[in-house]
């Protein structure tokens, strides 16, 4: 029989046991959880993290010219209140900084805990700012976003924000491959707040891929040039020049206007910096007529001898569609070297309401480059159940429709290329920071719309353009170069065409007979004359000159640089 002392041992055993438990669990819980954030943030006082940001990744030219790159700039501040003789300091710092000597005294004698002095400050001058060791000053490297051949190319690169993301251009399109991967480096820190040696951890910044485009800069200085100087001899409200090579959809140039300087964007008017080629829309007028002669063609409603004769103008459902003049008898191909509307709506009706619609659509008027810049304007092109009674005598001579600057050069640039639309690329590839592609951009054809020979027939009208019709300003003496003028009315916002306002452009390729370069200007609004073949192809005309030399197009040969 088990004694009374012995139960009353036992229980005082499993007592304590139990009360020992009891209170190593309630130290767990107070440690792990209710004293959890007061040991947390003591481990977290030994540890020290800087973040490192990351280089964003270069954009360069086809040629391997840089168009934009991070480069390190200092960004000097000051701590007036620890400054005792602000006159001095900032005599000593405005030489340096090249800043007003006055102001900024006034400024470091205010007496506040904290003063911006000078942003964007070249790293250079970081030697000369440890040599002064002036009090109260202090810097911090930063990345600055610089772009070489600025104000070149500012719409179509776009820029940067404070916090190094992209916001407009290219800069934005393509910012998740451009951003990189910031890096990090952290020490421990012992109870006096001093690193505790071999405790430092690195972790680099990786930098961002590179953007090859397809982009020519030396091109596109000449193309600029050219803007700048008809924009100011016509005074036009609004200019675009494309460059292109019709043979691959390669954009080699883009320059619009209005514009702006990117490294100083914040400066600028937003409407600046849109661009133009993509971002705006307008009646092509009489540069949609061969692609209305080479569907026609294509189905065989007109012959090459076949006769017109035009009047001055054209009666659609009662209403006479004007010409600028009246051309009399005239063959086929006059139609398009004479520019005629009453001819172009005679061979639209024979090909008719459907067929025109559709290879209007199939060169590809009134469709998305598919590049994704945010305001891109997609145009219009109305389906033939929304069509009038009179959309058979406007659509025929570009009328009727909207559409962007660069589907007009997409479209034309079919029959410069043997009847085929190319998809417009504007980025060959992007690279990663190991050198490796991670995406590759190539060249695609993306529908056969007519046959080699439509294409090559409506090619010959259009070099005839340039040899003896509206387009002989855009001539070259020994080079064969096709074309094509056009001048459309604006509409005002009554909804009817305003009296004095105009498109006036250009579309034009050479060398012929296989075209490596497609230029196609747009003025909006000239002042004086108004005319494409008398304001735009002159442009065209002095592109393709430089063009020519700096390619080493040889009349008649076919060495050219490859583009």
């Amino acid at each position: 029989m088990i004694s009374r002392k012995f139960v009353q041992r036992a229980n005082f055993l499993v007592l304590v046991f139990f009360s020992l438990i009891g209170i190593t669990l309630w130290r767990l819980v107070s440690v792990q959880v209710v004293a959890a954030p007061l040991y947390r943030d003591f481990v977290l006082s030994r540890l020290s993290l800087n973040e490192i940001p990351a280089p964003r990744g270069q954009i360069l030219d086809r040629n391997g010219e840089v168009l934009a790159k991070d480069v390190e700039v200092l960004s000097v501040f000051a701590c007036p209140v620890l400054i005792d003789d602000p006159q001095k300091v900032a005599q000593k710092l405005a030489q340096t900084l090249s800043l007003d000597e006055q102001d900024l005294s006034e400024k470091l004698s205010q007496g506040t805990t904290w003063l911006v002095i000078k942003k964007r400050v070249p790293l250079h001058l970081e030697e000369q700012l440890l040599r002064e060791r002036l009090p109260g000053i202090y810097w911090v490297r930063e990345q600055m976003r610089f772009y070489p051949k600025a104000p070149l190319l500012s719409n179509l690169l776009g820029f940067v924000g404070d916090e190094h993301q992209g916001l407009e251009g290219l800069e934005f399109v393509f910012d998740r491959y451009l951003q990189g991967e910031k890096g990090y480096a952290s020490f421990e820190k012992d109870a006096l707040g001093e690193e505790i040696p071999l405790s430092t951890q690195y972790f680099p910044p990786r930098e961002g891929c590179t953007l090859i485009l397809t982009l020519d800069v030396n091109i596109q200085f000449f193309v600029e040039k050219a803007l700048d100087g008809v924009m100011e001899r016509t005074q036009a409200k609004r200019g675009v020049i494309i460059v292109n090579n019709p043979q691959t959809g390669d954009i080699l140039a883009m320059a619009s206007r209005p514009s702006f300087d990117n490294r100083y964007f914040s400066t600028y008017d937003p409407s600046s910096w849109r661009n133009l080629a993509l971002e705006m829309v307008f009646e092509p007028g009489s540069t949609v007529k061969p692609l209305v002669m080479a569907g026609a063609l294509q189905e065989k409603v007109v012959r090459l001898d076949d006769q017109f004769f035009c009047s001055g103008g054209i009666v659609v459902h009662k209403h006479r569609v004007r010409d600028i003049k009246a051309h009399g008898q005239e063959r086929l191909e006059d139609l398009i070297i004479n520019s005629c509307n009453v001819g172009m709506i005679e061979v639209a009706q024979k090909l008719g309401v459907d067929r025109l619609y559709r290879y209007l659509r199939d060169f590809g008027l009134a469709e998305e480059s598919g590049w994704g810049f945010p305001g891109e304007e997609i145009g219009l092109l109305r389906k033939p159940k929304d069509w009038s009674l009179l959309s058979l005598g406007a659509i025929p001579i570009g009328q009727e429709m909207m559409v962007t600057p660069l589907q007009v050069l997409r479209s034309l640039s079919a029959l410069a290329n043997k009847g085929r639309v190319m998809q417009p690329r504007l980025v060959q590839a992007i690279v990663g920071s190991n050198g490796k592609v991670v995406e590759e951009f190539p060249v695609t054809p993306l529908k056969q719309v007519v046959s080699e020979k439509v294409a090559a027939l409506v090619l010959e009208m259009m070099e005839k353009v340039v040899s003896k019709g509206t387009g002989k300003r855009a001539g070259i003496s020994g080079y064969r170069i096709a074309g094509k003028t056009g001048t459309g009315q604006k509409v005002d916002e009554s909804g009817r065409y305003a009296l004095g306002k105009f498109y006036s452009s250009f579309v034009g390729f050479f060398p012929l007979p296989e075209p490596l370069f497609g230029i196609f200007i747009m003025l909006d609004e000239p002042q004086g004359e108004y005319y494409g073949g008398d304001i735009a192809a002159p442009v065209f005309r002095e592109i393709a000159m430089n063009i020519v030399r700096y390619a080493g197009i040889i009349s008649g040969d076919a060495e050219v640089k490859v583009f």
